[in-house]
């Protein structure tokens, strides 16, 4: 295998890497903070591409353009969700919260089966297929856009949980709640 396909396919997965990565932040933020595995995590954020796909759909708009309303939207639902369903499952044992969450992706995905069906979508924008070249690497355009959306959002979750009074508050509640209750 030539040396160039090997490298443009290690880039790819770099850039591919870095949104699974922010994925994952999301979920150990969550589970470090609130000591919950959410189960839900990976189905809320299906619902919130649809969300995407659906504003395509209607109204045309792209979908990186819907980065930040998809955001706000679904920072308010999980903040309702957390508030509403999860927090008196707080104190049970571990077991209920598991059962309630996976309740909650079952249900996620199960709704989205019925109103869109098991057919993958995507989205055909004009620059899907643009792609930057630099020497013998050939980088699609997508991939590093959404590759540089993941690092700038990590970079402000990292200087909000480092440099703000809120940010230091959740590390002192992760790190010790009953510390941070007496305090």
């Amino acid at each position: 295998m030539p040396a160039e396909v090997v490298a443009n396919v290690v880039v790819g997965g770099l850039l591919t890497g870095l949104v699974y990565g922010l994925m994952a932040l999301g979920l150990s933020v969550i589970y470090g903070v609130v000591r919950i595995v959410n189960f839900a995590h990976g189905e809320l954020m299906a619902v919130a591409m649809y969300a995407a796909v659906i504003a395509f759909a209607v109204a045309g708009v792209d979908p990186l353009w819907m980065i930040l309303p998809v955001t706000a939207t679904f920072f308010g639902l999980g903040y309702a969700l957390q508030r509403g369903l999860i927090n008196p499952f707080i104190d049970r044992p571990e077991h209920s919260q598991f059962m309630l969450l996976l309740a909650v992706a079952l249900v996620l995905v199960n709704g989205l089966l019925v109103a869109f069906g098991p057919d993958a979508r995507n989205v055909q924008v004009d620059y899907a297929l643009d792609s930057y070249q630099l020497g013998p690497l050939i980088v699609d355009r997508v991939r590093v856009v959404c590759a540089v959306v993941a690092v700038a959002a990590c970079a402000v979750l990292f200087a909000a949980f480092r440099y703000t009074a809120f940010g230091k508050a959740i590390r002192a509640c992760a790190d010790n709640l009953l510390g941070a209750q007496s305090a």
